[in-house]
């Protein structure tokens, strides 16, 4: 196996794996109390959550999460970011939309997000959104998105670039949940508009995968590394579902 895939086929090497230097640059990070670590031989999942103004995310979330995973082979760690960032600060330097959050030169995910966890880590940022709906639900817009008539003129809950994703923040702790491991799992999974697919890619009744996605998964978790910085347009899922149809 070729070592950008990691020996475990997670895209961590096991060079790294073994480096204490490693596991020191991550407790730097995140502090020591947070970081488990690597094991060689079991594929690892770096979630490295950083939050936006006062968002936050439910406990019993990052703990479903942390489970979902690990129950089917794949060893997730929650990472708080323990600094959060100003939301003003961020939209004046940045902008709010998915662009400029995850996709553009110059982004947060580019500027923000520390080289080395590029390459190892799934990225989800978590924004405190936008009403544009009755509901009041929270979202986060996108030009690329409001130009393919996605969502509402563009708004719409979250967005994953594979290996980063953002979430728009949630005061429901069942929708919570079903977001974030939705755009989770967008590291490898698409949508699934199979109506008995009743997990998080379909559906959305239950905050689980199927059997099959989650063997998808665990065979594609290299889908974490970026080498390019864009090799987040050749992820299928925003090939088939998005890409090709801004051609259409």
């Amino acid at each position: 196996m070729t070592d950008w895939m990691g020996d475990d086929g997670d895209g961590i090497p096991t060079r790294k794996k073994r480096s204490s230097s490693f596991h020191q640059q991550l407790e730097s990070i995140y502090g020591p109390g947070q970081v488990e670590s690597l094991e060689v031989g079991r594929p690892e999942l770096l979630i490295d959550v950083r939050y936006i103004g006062a968002t936050r995310i439910f406990p019993t979330t990052k703990q479903l999460v942390v489970d979902r995973f690990r129950e089917h082979g794949i060893h997730a760690q929650w990472l708080d970011y323990p600094q959060r960032y100003n939301r003003r600060v961020l939209a004046e330097t940045y902008g709010r939309s998915v662009e400029d959050m995850l996709l553009r030169s110059g982004s947060v995910y580019s500027n923000e997000i520390e080289e080395f966890l590029k390459n190892t880590a799934l990225q989800l940022f978590v924004v405190p959104g936008t009403s544009v709906d009755p509901d009041q639900r929270k979202r986060v817009y996108s030009r690329w998105l409001d130009r393919l008539g996605v969502g509402i003129d563009g708004y719409v809950n979250g967005f994953s670039a594979g290996n980063r994703a953002v979430v728009a923040n949630r005061h429901d702790r069942f929708e919570e949940a079903r977001l974030v491991l939705h755009e989770l799992t967008h590291l490898v999974l698409p949508h699934d508009t199979d109506p008995e697919n009743t997990g998080v890619m379909g559906t959305g009744d239950e905050l689980d995968l199927l059997d099959a996605e989650w063997e998808r998964l665990r065979a594609n978790l290299a889908n974490v590394r970026d080498t390019t910085g864009y090799d987040f347009a050749l992820r299928p899922c925003l090939v088939r579902e998005y890409l090709l149809r801004s051609l259409e």
